[in-house]
């Protein structure tokens, strides 16, 4: 009896404990500046794209010109991520008078905007234990 009620113990211990996540492993290729820091906004949905990130992030480069970010913080699910590198470090991206901006900036899916500010939809991706590393190129 008592092996059985230990056997039944260890099982649903088993069950308790959930795989370790992997974390989003974000990879930004292409920098010029190897010294100024990144700046990595991760949207939801639900989230104002471009405006309210749902998480923020500072990646110093460090001398590499492919520095990688591990956010071990998000649960699997669909988000968007927007980057800029603040070469002037003022905390902003800069742009001229048109709205273009004047640092190097990449979004998720490597979308190349053309006229106008993406949309959510269009740099959104899913974020899974099979889809966990982001390999996005500065313009």
């Amino acid at each position: 009896m008592k092996i059985l009620l230990i056997l039944s113990h260890l099982l649903t211990l088993g069950f308790t404990n959930p795989p370790k996540q992997e974390p989003l492993a974000i990879t930004v290729t292409s920098l010029k500046n190897t010294r100024a820091p990144l700046m990595i906004a991760v949207f939801r949905k639900g989230d104002a794209f471009l405006k309210t990130p749902f998480k923020s992030y500072t990646l110093e480069p460090n001398g590499g010109s492919s520095p990688t970010l591990f956010a071990d913080d998000l649960p699997y699910g669909e988000y968007a991520v927007a980057i800029f590198q603040d070469e002037n470090q003022d905390g902003k991206l800069n742009t001229n008078f048109l709205g273009i901006p004047k640092e190097p900036y990449c979004f998720s899916k490597n979308y190349r905007p053309r006229v106008k500010s993406p949309k959510y939809e269009d740099c959104r991706f899913t974020y899974s234990a099979q889809e966990n590393h982001l390999y996005l190129q500065l313009l």
